[in-house]
C-alpha cells in the first residue's frame, strides 16, 4: 500500500519502490486516501510492533441511529398505550350516565312544546329533519328546515331523487310580508306580498299550516305520552355518540312505537348531551332512516327575499266562488291567516281563459271598490241573453270589523237574473286577482311519499331491465 512504513521504520513504500523515510513526499491523492482510511497506523516503535487504531466517528454515528430508532419505537408504543387508555378507560367515563324512565320523562318535560315555540317562550328555535332511503343503487333524500321566533318563521323543504331531479320550496313569514321561492330544478320563482299583519303569528302558521313534518320535531313528547298510556312499551338507555358529523358524547334512549300516519312500529332513539339538552332523534325501520336535530341560534330572513318579485297578488281565495245562481256568497280564506289593507282593493267578477299551452289567465269582467261594496253594496249591470242590462249588487261583510281583508269575511253577489252563471267571484288589487299559491312539497305523509316514489322508480327500473328480454321472445 502506498505510504506503508517498513517494519524497521526507516523506509516508506511509494507505490513502486521503498524510499528512505526522510525522502518520502506523498502527493495530494495519496494524502486524501490516507485520510479516508477507516484504520490508520499509529506511531511505530523500534521493535516493529504495529499499533492499529480504529476511527471512532462512524461508530458514534451508528450508536446515534440506534438511539433514534429506539426512541421512535418507544413513542409509538406510548401513543398506542395512551390511545387504548383513552378509548377504553377515560372516554367512557366522560359520557353522561344512562337515563331511567323517570329521568327521561323529567328531562323531556323541560324541553319546548309546540305551544312554547308558538308563544315565543322558547326563543329562537329551529328543527332540521333529514330522511334518506337507498334501494337498488337509487337514493332518495329529503330535507326539512323549520325556523320559528317572535320576529319571523321559515320553512325550507327539498326532495332530490337521482335522475328524477330535485324540488325546493322556501317560505318566509313575518308581520309585514310573506315571501316564497320555488325551484323545480329548471326554473326558480321568487315572489313576495306585503301584508297588514297576521291573525295568529308567523311561528304558528309555519308549525300548523305547512306540509313539513313538524310533528317529528316534537316526537320525544309523543314518546312520553305513549309510555304513560303503555307502561310496557320498550325502554332502554345507554351511552353512545350522537350519529352526526360531530359525534358528541350522549346518552341514548331507545324505544319502539307507531307514528301517526305510518304503518308499523318505528325504532326510535333520542339523544341528550351531558347538560340534558336534546341533541336529536333518529327514526328507522327496514325501509328508511330519519335524523332530527335542533338549534337555538338566532336567524334572520333569507337573502333571496330582498330580490323577490313584489308584484304578486294577495294570497286570498274565496271558497266556492264559482257562480251558479242569482245569489251567491263566498267566504274569504287568507293563506297563512294574513290580513290585507282594503285601500285600492276591489270586488270582481272574472272568467278564466286558456292559451294553446294550457296556461290560464284571469280576465276581469266587472269590478267595484271594496269600500263601496261594504257601504250597502255596489251596483254592476251585466247584460242578459237579450243584451238587456241586469242589476247585480256586489257586497262585502267585514266579519270581525277590523277594517282589513281577513279570513272569515264574506263576499256576495245578488242579481235580478242568472246573468253571471259560470263566472267567478273574487278580490283583486293592482297586482291582479287574489289567489293562494301552493308553496310546499305536495304530500300528506313524507314517509309514505318517499316509499311510494321509490316503488315507482323501482318499477320503472325493472321494466327497463325486462324490456329487451321480452322483446327477444
Amino acid at each position: 500500500m502506498v505510504g506503508e512504513v517498513s517494519p524497521d521504520g526507516n523506509f516508506v513504500w511509494d507505490g513502486e519502490v521503498w524510499v528512505p523515510k526522510g525522502e518520502y513526499n506523498p502527493g495530494p491523492d495519496v494524502a486524501e486516501e490516507a485520510t479516508n482510511n477507516v484504520f490508520h497506523l499509529g506511531d511505530q516503535d523500534l521493535s516493529g510492533d504495529v499499533g492499529w487504531e480504529p476511527v471512532t466517528e462512524k461508530s458514534s454515528e451508528g450508536g446515534k441511529g440506534k438511539l433514534i430508532a429506539m426512541s421512535i419505537v418507544g413513542m409509538l408504543v406510548l401513543s398506542a398505550l395512551g390511545w387504548v387508555l383513552y378509548a377504553f378507560v377515560i372516554d367512557p367515563m366522560l359520557f353522561p350516565d344512562p337515563y331511567s324512565k323517570t329521568k327521561f320523562v323529567s328531562v323531556v318535560d323541560d324541553h319546548p312544546t309546540p305551544e312554547d315555540v308558538i308563544s315565543g317562550d322558547a326563543g329562537a328555535w329551529a328543527c332540521f329533519v333529514e330522511m334518506e332511503i337507498e334501494e337498488e343503487d337509487m337514493t332518495l333524500r329529503t330535507n326539512f328546515d323549520i325556523y320559528a321566533s317572535n320576529e319571523g318563521a321559515r320553512s325550507y323543504s327539498k326532495i332530490s331523487f337521482g335522475f328524477f331531479g330535485s324540488y325546493e320550496s322556501d317560505v318566509w313569514i313575518d308581520e309585514n310580508q310573506i315571501a316564497w321561492q320555488m325551484d323545480d330544478g329548471d326554473t326558480v320563482v321568487k315572489s313576495k306580498v306585503a301584508i297588514s299583519g297576521l291573525d295568529t303569528s308567523p311561528a304558528e302558521e309555519i308549525l300548523h299550516n305547512s306540509s313539513a313534518p313538524v310533528e317529528l320535531c316534537f316526537l320525544h313528547h309523543d314518546i312520553v305520552a305513549s309510555m304513560d298510556e303503555n307502561p310496557s312499551q320498550k325502554f332502554s338507555s345507554d351511552k353512545e355518540r350522537f350519529p352526526d358529523e360531530e359525534g358528541v358524547r350522549a346518552v341514548k334512549v331507545e324505544t319502539q312505537m307507531e307514528i301517526d300516519g305510518e304503518d308499523g312500529d318505528m325504532n326510535i332513539a333520542v339523544y341528550f348531551d351531558d347538560d340534558e339538552n336534546i341533541l336529536g332523534t333518529k327514526i328507522s325501520n327496514s325501509s328508511f332512516e330519519c335524523l332530527i336535530t335542533y338549534s337555538d341560534d338566532s336567524f334572520s330572513k333569507p337573502g333571496w327575499v330582498s330580490s323577490a318579485n313584489s308584484e304578486a297578488p294577495m294570497l286570498v281565495d274565496l271558497g266556492f266562488n264559482n257562480i251558479w245562481s242569482m245569489e251567491h256568497n263566498s267566504m274569504v280564506n287568507s293563506q297563512y291567516n294574513a290580513t290585507y289593507s282594503m285601500d285600492g282593493a276591489k270586488i270582481v267578477i272574472y272568467d278564466t281563459e286558456y292559451d294553446d299551452d294550457g296556461n290560464s289567465t284571469n280576465v276581469i269582467m266587472h269590478e267595484v271598490l271594496m269600500q263601496d261594496a261594504m257601504n250597502g253594496g255596489a251596483l254592476i249591470q251585466p247584460t242578459n241573453w237579450n243584451n238587456e242590462p241586469v242589476n247585480c249588487t256586489l257586497g262585502y261583510a267585514d266579519s270581525d270589523s277590523d277594517g282589513l281583508i281577513s279570513t272569515g269575511d264574506t263576499v256576495s253577489v245578488d242579481c235580478e237574473e242568472d246573468v253571471l252563471n259560470g263566472m267567478y267571484l273574487g278580490i283583486s288589487d293592482e297586482n291582479g286577482v287574489a289567489e293562494q299559491v301552493n308553496m310546499d312539497v305536495p304530500w300528506l305523509s313524507p314517509i309514505f311519499t318517499i316509499i311510494a316514489l321509490l316503488g315507482a322508480a323501482m318499477l320503472v327500473s325493472r321494466r327497463d331491465k325486462s324490456g329487451p328480454n321480452q322483446a327477444s321472445h
